[in-house]
């Protein structure tokens, strides 16, 4: 049985699939279980700055790669951070250069440099799911997540991010991407 999603002219028929999508997350998202964390706890949208060597993170794509130190910066309502982190690439598919532009990242927080007061603290390894062809992709990602939130309390759980890539040796950033 197929449904068609009744669109007006100023939506176009894929946004409106995204729309509905979120719209129906948003409204179950009450029944939502699992293990809490203050990451977690909020859907808004938690951006950050990533700052290290990232032009030499970036192009080693390796099976094996080796973490690189890095910093991970943001602004909460009463605080700055600045968190010393290590990264490094994950991945098959969008690891491959040929693919993504960008690898996926997995991110190393230590307990002992991860302020208490930090949205980051107790985390151990993330994974930051990078744009590959298109931010779009990324942002529906995170949506099926948050469905199959909804249907088990035994899956990953997820916030979109918009990422900085600042090079501290090119000193050159990019401009926000959803991660």
């Amino acid at each position: 049985m197929k449904f068609k999603l009744t669109t007006f002219s100023f939506i176009p028929l894929k946004n409106a699939k995204l729309a509905f999508l979120f719209v129906v997350c948003s409204f179950l998202m009450g029944s939502s279980s699992g293990q809490s964390s203050i990451l977690f706890d909020s859907d808004e949208i938690l951006e950050f700055t990533l700052y290290g060597d990232l032009n030499t993170v970036f192009k080693d794509r390796r099976d094996e790669s080796p973490y690189h130190t890095c910093k991970v910066q943001y602004k909460s309502e009463n605080n700055s951070f600045t968190i010393p982190i290590k990264i490094k690439t994950r991945g098959h598919f969008r690891k491959i250069s040929s693919n993504c532009k960008y690898p996926p990242i997995l991110l190393n927080f230590a307990k002992s440099t991860t302020p208490e007061e930090s949205v980051f603290y107790g985390q151990d390894k993330m994974k930051l799911v990078t744009p590959c062809r298109s931010e779009e992709f990324v942002v529906q990602e995170y949506l099926v997540y948050k469905l199959y939130n909804l249907v088990t309390p035994k899956s990953l759980r997820a916030r979109l991010v918009k990422v900085i890539y600042q090079d501290s040796v090119k000193n050159k950033s990019t401009d926000p991407l959803y991660g």
